[in-house]
């Protein structure tokens, strides 16, 4: 079904002009209805493989067949386009869906797999026909009870399985799946890998696989590849494949001690925060996070875990500020005084000028270098800026308040900040007038420490983004959120993406970085072997704080209520800054 003969991919980064071996002279061949698993480190080449396999990357040398479509260098992109007809992709980290139900998802896909457009159509007879074909996909990836669950209100596990379900509407010969179990839960993994099961039993379709979860391949691969720096270095039984690729994992770093005695830096006092969580057209429940109170020390690195869409979030949306509690107090240590970030004004802009927050989209420019995204952050973060921000935004006739919800928006993922600020009226010049960038060479200096506590060599910054490695990116984002050095590092999901090897070397990093910077660090993960390494305590959220303690301790008691209870697909309907 698929034969990749001596394939080679060569990248130029467009700064430098140095020139990025991508897959390095790789064979290999999967016979019909064969699960091919490919695993290896993050930048080992495994996106770019199945990006050329969909036909739509080009490849320097080689050949390529797909279902007796051969792609060389010189096809036509005719013949590309055979190899996009034949094959379907599902994507690490893309949650590109429409705002409907899972049904009118899948519809628009059935209705691109006809006509090249997802518009619906208008004609009652044609629509029922699209909605009986969609509804059987639907059913086949185990969503059908709740094919009316609008695509905001759907966990992870459930959004992976809506994407599966748009491109079975292809009817591929072959699927392509990049890293299908990203950001989930154990037991949300589970349904995950049931489902893909389940597919290729029934369609008996041949599929490529990239993981970088062992467990993964354990349950699903036929037959194993690795590759490392763009070769095949391994090929051949599942198990054996994953013993000689966990071999390489490196050995933890120490966490850093902590005592009792430490300085309290965080609190939340008599905290209340009410959210609504909806189907596509009713109520299923209120939530209220009731009275909570907690205090951090200086120096801690504290894990949160729990089930989809239970409060982990709005919890960190609350400690850095960028949303507000229904009641209580946010309270930041400056000095000796608590001031309450729930409040706005220009304590409160001091105050968060302390706090960092890395989202789940990690917020890094895909088209910006490294180095030009430092420069920015440093414009925003440093305590030099600030200073200077508050004085001119005085020259401008801009409050306090108002210099206040814009320094938050700062802090939002993306499209959220673009979506508020032309609510506002303002566009994103607004901030280079108040916080413009820091000197290049000046921000080279101040990242050096940082860039190295991460293991990252200085040679990165000249890299654009979409010229990391998913291990890169990550440990680049956690650099570009400590830059300013912030007091306390809030991060929300930030391993989902990482193989093994990656995986460790991101925890040695982060142990690194609390040992040196003395960071107060709070992590949102479902990975709990990593909660439990990385952590001196953790928590568990469901609708409010439920149990705190020793990290081994809280991940049992979560793992054994999802044992007890399937998580419901939810939407979190709050205030925004």
């Amino acid at each position: 079904m698929v034969d990749v003969e001596g394939l080679t991919k060569k990248y130029e980064l467009r700064k430098t002009g140095d020139v990025i071996v991508g897959l390095d002279d790789v064979s290999f061949t999967v016979d019909e209805g064969e699960i091919l698993g490919v695993i290896g480190k993050s930048g080992a080449g495994k996106s770019t493989l199945l990006q050329i396999l969909r036909g739509i990357e080009n490849f320097d040398s080689g050949r390529v067949v797909v279902d007796n479509v051969v792609l060389t260098p010189e096809s036509s992109r005719d013949q590309f386009s055979k190899v996009q007809r034949k094959t379907a992709i599902h994507l690490q980290r893309s949650f590109a869906l429409w705002g409907q139900s899972i049904l009118h998802n899948v519809m628009r896909k059935v209705c691109s797999a006809r006509t090249g457009l997802e518009d619906l159509p208008e004609h009652p007879a044609e629509y029922e026909d699209v909605k009986a074909e969609a509804m059987e996909i639907v059913d086949l990836v185990g969503l059908k009870d709740k094919y009316n669950y609008f695509y905001n209100i759907l966990s992870g596990g459930e959004k992976q399985r809506v994407l599966l379900a748009r491109q079975l509407a292809f009817k591929p010969r072959v699927l392509l799946l990049d890293e299908p179990a990203t950001m989930s839960d154990p037991l949300t993994r589970r349904e995950i890998m049931d489902t893909i099961k389940k597919i290729h039993e029934k369609l008996n379709l041949t599929i490529i696989l990239v993981s970088h979860m062992p467990e993964v391949h354990e349950y699903l691969a036929d037959r194993l590849i690795m590759l490392e720096d763009g070769k095949i270095t391994y090929e051949g039984q599942t198990s054996e494949a994953l013993r000689y690729f966990t071999q390489q994992i490196a050995d933890p770093v120490p966490l850093e001690p902590v005592t009792s005695d430490r300085e309290k830096i965080l609190r939340l006092k008599n905290v209340w925060k009410k959210y609504r969580l909806l189907t596509s057209n009713e109520l299923i429940q209120t939530i209220e996070m009731k009275n909570i109170n907690f205090t951090i020390p200086k120096g801690v690195i504290m894990a949160m875990i729990g089930p989809t869409a239970k409060g982990k979030t709005v919890l960190i949306r609350l400690l850095s500020g960028i949303e507000k509690p229904d009641e209580g107090e946010v309270l930041v240590n400056v000095s000796g005084e608590f001031v309450d970030i729930a409040k706005y004004g220009r304590k409160s802009i001091i105050a968060r000028q302390k706090i960092e927050v890395m989202h789940q989209e990690f917020g890094l420019m895909h088209n910006e270098t490294v180095i030009d995204q430092f420069s920015y952050r440093l414009g925003l973060k440093s305590i030099k800026t600030v200073e200077r921000a508050l004085e001119r935004a005085e020259e401008l006739g801009i409050t306090d308040l108002k210099l206040d919800v814009l320094y938050r928006l700062a802090d939002l993922p993306e499209d959220e900040a673009r979506a508020l600020l032309q609510k506002m009226e303002l566009s994103q010049d607004i901030f280079y007038e108040l916080f413009p960038r820091f000197p290049e060479s000046e921000t080279r200096k101040i990242a050096k420490p940082v860039l190295n506590a991460l293991d990252l060599s200085e040679e990165i910054l000249n890299r654009h983004t979409y010229e990391l490695s998913c291990g890169e990116e990550v440990r680049v984002s956690i650099a570009l959120h400590m830059i300013s050095k912030p007091e306390i590092l809030l991060l929300d999901e930030p391993f989902g993406d990482l193989d093994p090897i990656s995986l460790r070397s991101v925890l040695n990093s982060i142990k690194n970085l609390n040992r040196e910077f003395n960071t107060t660090i709070i992590v949102v993960s479902h990975q709990l072997d990593a909660v439990e390494e990385i952590s001196h305590e953790a928590v568990f959220i469901e609708a409010g704080i439920t149990r705190w303690g020793e990290p081994k301790e809280v991940c049992e008691v979560f793992l054994e209520r999802m044992r007890e209870t399937e998580p419901i697909p939810e939407k979190r309907e709050t205030e925004s800054t």
